[in-house]
This record gives structure tokens, sequence and C-alpha cells, in this order.
């Protein structure tokens, strides 16, 4: 056994090992109570950042690395699911191992295989702009534990800035770290292309849900538009979901170009907009360009065989204070909208929303989050009594 595969077992041992050793949680379907305590969940990561003096920069890197990142919670496990998608907790990455290609491989179609039974597919999650490497590992896990799903979560973390601004220039005032980032995304389309054909290979097909959030969902749409094996391969054996979430994308590029190119790449289609986003509001007039996770703008492209999902009224866990100062972009703090997304990832049909009072259809395929409590559980929503609108 070589010194890397070694590292990586004594890593997910402690891991299991850590959380066998803590009470047990309330699971998303029941359980019970239980006094604060300690989880551990494991993140895959592929990355296209340069690692210097052992430090991931914000510098793009001609390769991939891959590995594994330990997080671990503290919160009060619940039976009922609005508390765990509503309420604070800690979390902490604590540990990490680097793995070569084939190892990465390995070790994600065994976590795949184990989570098969529960019917939770993978999800591979894109960050946004200004997102350090940690941070990114941090927010994909937080809105993963939140539901408890079960499949493996993998972070593509490409070179963004660390930071919303940097120092001004006479070329851009206030928006030269959005510009670097923007370029960035850019460059680094090819390496999430070759990313997503490694993921593929270690999952089961049709059951992966590609999620990009701000400017990722930016990067994941524009990286799968062209003519690629990636994209051939998904049209073979489309994705489970695509999802954008508060897409920082061009309202007239999605419409003109990216909307009718994504259709054959998943079962569904999800956008997860809101008209109170102000960091869209920000990229929209500092690209002259309204944005597509806007729901007004969204509201148009429910034409496009794609579900488009207002989370302008959802419920949110922010409470009251921070409501006043939060922009409304962060995906790990939408409450509704992470109930909805545990929903799709699940295979919950569209229509089963509207049953469970979380949101409302307003017209083609748009639906709105009303302010109705989460319930208890996703619920069973029958398939037999749904319309699946695809």
């Amino acid at each position: 056994m070589n010194r890397t595969f070694l590292a990586l077992s004594l890593l997910l041992s402690a891991a299991i090992g850590a959380a066998k050793a803590q009470p047990a949680r309330g699971g998303l379907f029941g359980g019970p109570k239980v006094k604060p305590d300690t989880v551990v969940d494991t993140t895959f990561y592929i990355t296209n950042r340069v690692r210097r003096g052992g430090i991931l920069q914000q510098a793009r890197s001609d390769s991939l690395e891959f590995g594994l990142m330990v997080v671990r919670f503290t919160d009060f496990p619940s039976i009922v699911l609005a508390d765990q998608l509503l309420r604070p907790f800690s979390s902490k990455v604590v540990d990490s191992v680097r793995l070569s290609r084939e190892e990465f491989v390995r070790a994600l179609r065994d976590a795949d295989e184990r989570s098969a039974p529960t019917g939770d597919g993978a999800v591979m999650y894109v960050h946004g702009y200004a997102t350090s490497f940690r941070r990114g590992i941090s927010q994909a896990s937080e809105i993963m534990h939140r539901g408890r799903a079960e499949g493996p979560l993998i972070v593509f973390s490409w070179p963004a800035h660390r930071a919303l601004a940097t120092l001004p220039t006479r070329r851009a005032l206030i928006s030269g770290a959005y510009r670097e980032d923007s370029a960035t995304a850019v460059a680094s389309q090819p390496a999430l292309r070759d990313a997503i054909r490694v993921v593929m290979r270690a999952t089961h097909p049709g059951t992966l849900t590609l999620l990009g959030h701000s400017m990722g969902a930016q990067l994941l749409a524009e990286s799968l538009h062209g003519e690629s094996a990636e994209r051939a391969s998904l049209i073979a054996q489309p994705a489970r979901a695509l999802v954008f979430f508060a897409a920082d994308i061009s309202a007239q590029r999605f419409r003109d170009s990216l909307a009718v190119s994504v259709v054959a790449l998943a079962q569904r289609r999800v956008i997860y907009a809101a008209n109170n986003d102000r960091m869209l509001s920000i990229s929209n007039l500092v690209n002259h360009a309204p944005r597509v996770g806007q729901a007004n703008t969204a509201r148009l492209l429910g034409a496009e065989d794609i579900e488009i999902v207002d989370v302008t009224s959802g419920v949110r866990s922010d409470g009251l204070l921070r409501s006043l100062v939060d922009p409304h972009h962060g995906m790990r703090f939408a409450g509704s909208a992470l109930y909805d997304f545990f929903g799709v990832i699940r295979g919950i049909p569209a229509s089963c929303r509207a049953t469970s009072g979380v949101a409302v259809l307003t017209g083609g395929r748009v639906w709105r989050l009303t302010k109705a409590p989460i319930p208890p559980t996703l619920g069973a929503c029958s398939v037999t009594e749904s319309v699946i609108r695809k």
C-alpha cells in the first residue's frame, strides 16, 4: 500500500470512527432529538489552483489536483427538517489528504456505491467569484449537511479571488476582482470539463447533479456549451439534474445561446432566482445586462424547458438582523430553496412543490416559493399523482 493510499485509509477511518463515536443524529426522515454533537463529513475536491509551499494559491495550474477534506460540524440534530435547514451551526475543515487521479476515482466510486441504496446521487458543486479554496469547501459542505444528503459531494475549486474587491485601477475602480475572476472562470473551462469527466467515470450514470452557484453557474454552463467529449457523454447519459443558483450569467447570452444547449445535458434543469439578490443587482450594473439569477428576468426562460424557482419569498435561515444586511446571495442560508433543491437531487417530481405547499405554480414551468413553514420531511409525493414537467 503506497503512502498516499495509506493516508487516505487512515483519514476515512478517522472520519467514520468520529461519526460513530458521537450520539446518534436525528435523521432526515426521523430519529430522536439529541444534545449538541460533533459530526464529521468528507468532501471530495478537484482544483486547478497552483499549490506553492503546501498552500493552494489564487493562480491557475495546467493540471488538476485531487483530494479529500474532512469537515467537522457541531449542531443540534432534530427530527424536524426545518430545524436542520434553518438554524445556525459551526463548521471547520479539520483534515485533508491529496490523491492521485486514479486514487480519487476509486475513492469516489466506493462512496457512490455506498450511497446508492439511499437513492441520493453525487453532487458536484462549482463555487462563485471571490471564494477561497477553504471557503468553497465550507459552503458546499454546509449545504449538503443541512439536507443530510447521503451521496458524495465533489467541489470544483477554481482560482477565484479571496475578497470581493481589489485595489482600484484606472480601468476598474471598484470591479477589478470581479473582472479578473470572470477572466479566470473563462480560462478554467477546460479544467472543469476534465473534472466532470473524472467524476462521471466514478459515479452511477444518470445520478449526478451538477450545481453552479453565482459565477460558478456561468463557468458550468459555458464549459458544456461547445462540442466536447464531456458534453457528448452527458447527452448520451444525461445527469440527474443541472442546477443554477443565483446564476451570474447574462440573460441575453443564456436565452440566445445557452438555454437550448443545456436541455439535453440533464433530466431536469432548474434555475433558482431572486429579486432581492443584492450581489446580482451589482453585477447587473457592472455588466450593463440583467442576470439569469434575477427572478424577473428568469421567469422569461420558463418556456425553454427549464424549471424556474423564484426564491424571493422563501424562508431563510438568516433571521431578522442578518436579513437587513445579508445580500441574499448565499445558497446555504436559503432554507426553503434548499428544501426544494434536495427534492430535485432525490428525483421528487416538480409538481410535488404544490403538494408540500412550499411553492405555487405561477405559469408554465415557473414556480414561486412561499413563506409557508418548511415541512418536517421531504414527504412522499406519489409520482402517479403528479405531472412530471421536464
